[in-house]
């Protein structure tokens, strides 16, 4: 009977872990890759959000870039790991009003493709404190890339050289909350029989 117990709520833990993973993930992006900057730094978050049928929802929210890159500083492109979209839209307002998927891109070359934000012009381009929102098709349902298969290309910062790729390196804070939550869960059904 314990053991019955116990594997239900395994089971049901390990529904809404996977259930929440699935529908989002969010990316914390600042350990530094290539480039000039500092080594660890939090100045940028992607929230990624299953749609269904193939189809993902991006938001990409930047910080205070001026603080930590000079004010010039701006987010040129996210190179990615993973399957190219087949389709993209972006939402209107933000600092940027066009993302296009485009290939190559990425320090080393290990990368499959890029997201460019904006056209190019001074006036379009991801800065500190916006956000864009975006959404692509022909992605598939196959989990998104893991922490390092995603990068943020900064540029004009005050470094030298006067650019830099940084990744995501650790998961999130909700990742760490869903897991509390199911080893509550865990510890509650564990306590109740006793």
């Amino acid at each position: 009977m314990i053991l019955k117990k116990l594997a239900i709520a395994i089971i049901a833990t390990g529904a809404l872990v996977f259930g929440s993973g699935v529908q989002a993930n969010t990316y914390s992006f600042g350990q530094l890759l290539s480039g000039g900057g500092p080594a660890n730094v939090h100045f940028a978050d992607l929230s990624a959000t299953d749609d269904g049928g193939g189809n993902w929802t991006f938001t990409l929210t930047t910080l205070d870039l001026n603080a930590i890159f000079g004010t010039d500083s701006f987010i040129g492109s996210m190179a990615v790991v993973g399957t190219q979209p087949t389709s993209s839209s972006t939402d209107l307002g933000g600092g940027v009003t066009v993302v296009d998927p485009a290939n190559g891109g990425g320090p080393g070359g290990s990368f499959n493709f890029r997201y460019d934000f904006g056209s190019g012009g001074s006036s379009d381009r991801l800065t500190a404190n916006e956000s864009v929102t975006w959404h692509v098709g022909g992605l598939g349902s196959d989990p998104l890339p893991i922490n390092g298969q995603l990068a943020l290309h900064v540029q004009a910062t005050s470094y030298s050289p006067d650019s830099a790729w940084y990744v995501s390196p650790v998961p999130e804070p909700e990742t760490y909350a869903m897991l509390l939550i199911g080893l509550g869960l865990l510890g509650t059904a564990i306590r109740r029989k006793k």
